[in-house]
């Protein structure tokens, strides 16, 4: 190497170490220029990053407020980046009144769209003893009929066809805690097909997207519960409680109360291979395989989950605190926590996303008098971009198509 070239980059190297951040309390020497001969390029500014384009749409969802025996009619249209509400945003685009009786709180709870978008089915969870699922015409409001069912229904969910709908009967004001129930119902008739029972306090329960399987989760024995959608009854039982991760027999559905980690939601991944259960008590998400029945892993959270939803593009999963008024997004790749959003008022309850994956839509219920209410959260940016209030207590959520 000759001598000239051993002296530019020695140079260069002297210039390089001008660079590095001096120790705290030394002078800042001036910068030094480059040597004779050697031309430095300007700094280049950094490259600009696009923003996510924001869709050119208007969502649609359903958010029942239990103290106000409503439900109400959210429509959604993303800001884009010259727009402000009202122009854009979200609004209560109508309310309908459910249930029989206008002078008692019967409780509307759990709540989902038809896949056809015409009509939606709500869970009544307040009757005494008995709750009830009633069905309405999304554009008239009309009632289209109703099915008693068991105590307390809660969760409601209906298969791709729409041709059956499920209904978890939470069980809740029972004080012999006896095992509880799953309702299924003909969607066109409103007539109960079968009821097979399940498990202690069956809470948040979802269909596989094939429609073939039901889960749920059952609060006060740890268990997750396989319904087959073919055969109407119980197929499987996993226990979920850390230290007891596995298959468990059929007949222990009903023996035994145990709360290690009170699963309250049961969520089906995109592909249904796998089932995501929310520990609420032990603050934990635990995986599911399905084909081998066995435990894949447990993961922690930063505060007690409750409702979950996946979306549908398999990357991620959406969770609510209940306590602290928060949802927390996953990245289930590698279980990294992206983002832990606060509401915009305490008590967090359902979630649902849009069919695209780009938007979450969270219920809070509020404390005291206050109005119940929606946010929604960009699954792109990871920010909270909207809000609406609804009626109180605001419960159940669901995406109209």
């Amino acid at each position: 190497m000759s001598a000239l070239r051993v002296g530019v980059l020695a140079a260069l190297l002297a210039a390089a170490c001008h660079h590095r951040r001096p120790a705290p309390g030394l002078p800042v020497r001036p910068e030094q220029p480059p040597p004779s001969g050697v031309v430095v390029p300007p700094p280049q500014p950094p490259p600009e990053v696009a923003p996510s384009p924001v869709p050119a749409t208007t969502y649609r969802l359903l958010a029942t407020a239990e103290s106000a025996d409503q439900v109400a009619l959210i429509a959604f249209q993303p800001c884009q980046p010259a727009e402000v509400p009202p122009a854009c945003g979200a609004r209560v685009a109508r309310t309908y009144d459910v249930g029989r009786w206008p002078l008692e709180i019967e409780g509307p709870h759990g709540i989902v769209a038809a896949p056809d978008g015409k009509s939606f089915y709500v869970s009544m969870a307040h009757g005494r003893p008995f709750g009830r699922l009633e069905k309405y015409d999304v554009a008239t409001g009309r009632r289209l009929g109703a099915v008693e069912l068991g105590m307390f229904p809660a969760t409601v969910d209906v298969s791709p066809t729409g041709a059956f709908v499920y209904a978890i009967n939470f069980n809740f004001e029972d004080p012999e805690m006896e095992p509880s129930s799953l309702s299924i119902v003909l969607g066109d008739a409103m007539t109960e097909i079968a009821r097979p029972e399940t498990c202690r306090m069956p809470h948040g329960s979802r269909l596989n997207p094939q429609g073939t399987m039901h889960y749920s989760g059952c609060m006060m024995n740890d268990l997750l519960v396989e319904v087959d959608a073919r055969t109407m009854a119980v197929r499987r039982l996993f226990n979920v409680a850390a230290g007891k991760e596995g298959p468990v027999a059929p007949a222990e559905a009903s023996s035994g109360m145990s709360s290690v980690c009170s699963p309250t939601w049961a969520q089906p991944s995109a592909d249904g291979s796998r089932v995501y259960v929310a520990c609420n008590k032990s603050a934990e998400i635990v995986e599911v395989d399905v084909a081998s029945w066995s435990l894949v892993k447990r993961w922690k959270t930063p505060a007690a989950p409750y409702n979950l939803a996946a979306t549908p593009n398999g990357k991620l999963l959406v969770a609510t605190q209940k306590g602290p008024g928060t949802v927390t997004i996953w990245r289930l790749a590698d279980d990294t926590l992206m983002a832990q959003i606060s509401g915009t008022r305490k008590i967090a309850s359902g979630v649902a996303v849009s069919r695209d994956s780009r938007f979450a839509f969270v219920t809070l219920e509020g404390i005291g008098g206050d109005p119940g209410t929606i946010d929604i959260v960009d699954l792109k940016t990871l920010q909270k971009v909207a809000s609406v209030e609804i009626g109180k207590q605001a419960g159940g959520i669901a995406v109209l198509p």
